[in-house]
């Protein structure tokens, strides 16, 4: 299934914004011009600018159009979900830096971490992660898929709401040491502590259907609530 047209156009003009055809103080194409480029409807349009609005990134007045008025989300990197939206959320805002992909068998100690079978068969994509339009490595993350589920959505980042509706995820913070791939990656230092997301997608039927790892080096990221 494709990805939402509006999540579509957000993905196209968060990359203009990044690469620098729509640079800071720059004005957007109007409504209907974004409409008739890309054959959408207006409310498909308001929604992709509306997400953009909230990452900070533009202005919108009435009379004005939309203006650029940052290069990357003002918004803090909060990598963990309390919905499902947050967790589509940092789909969109954030991607892998040339990731890596391959078909695997789990060993003891990555089934352990994924909460799946020794030897059981995975797909996986790995790589650092970074808030889009800024080239500082945020985390390093694992995306882990079923082998026999379809790859194009974990490829494509071209998930739904509807993917994840229904659906429990499971989600546990834990401590770690980055291992050296990991630190080479992120410009850290070797075995130094790390805090660890781990989410677990399951399916309706309640079988373990995708994992998430995401794990930061303690410098960069820290929870902190107000009780």
């Amino acid at each position: 299934m494709a990805a939402p047209r509006h999540r579509v156009l957000t993905e196209e003009l968060l990359t203009g914004i990044a690469d620098g055809t729509y640079p800071v103080g720059s004005r957007f194409p109007t409504e209907e011009q974004l409409c008739a480029t890309h054959g959408l409807a207006r409310e498909t349009v308001r929604r992709a600018l509306r997400r953009l609005e909230e990452l900070g990134l533009v202005s919108r007045r009435p009379g004005a159009g939309t203006t650029v008025v940052a290069a990357r989300p003002v918004a803090d990197y909060q990598p963990f979900a309390r919905s499902a939206e947050d967790i589509l959320a940092l789909a969109v805002e954030t991607r892998i830096v040339h990731p890596t992909s391959a078909e695997i068998l789990l060993d003891a100690d990555t089934a352990r971490r994924v909460g799946a079978d020794e030897g059981s068969p995975w797909f996986v994509v790995r790589g650092a992660r970074t808030r889009r339009g800024d080239d500082i490595p945020v985390c390093w993350s694992e995306q882990y898929l079923r082998a026999d589920l379809p790859h194009d959505k974990i490829l494509r980042v071209s998930f739904q709401a509807e993917d994840l509706a229904g659906k429990p995820v499971e989600q546990i913070i834990s401590a770690a040491l980055l291992t050296d791939e990991m630190a080479r990656a992120l410009g850290a230092d070797s075995a130094s502590a790390a805090l660890v997301i781990t989410r677990r997608h399951y399916d309706r039927d309640g079988h373990l259907a995708s994992v998430g790892i995401h794990t930061h080096p303690a410098d960069r990221y820290q929870i902190s609530t107000r009780l």
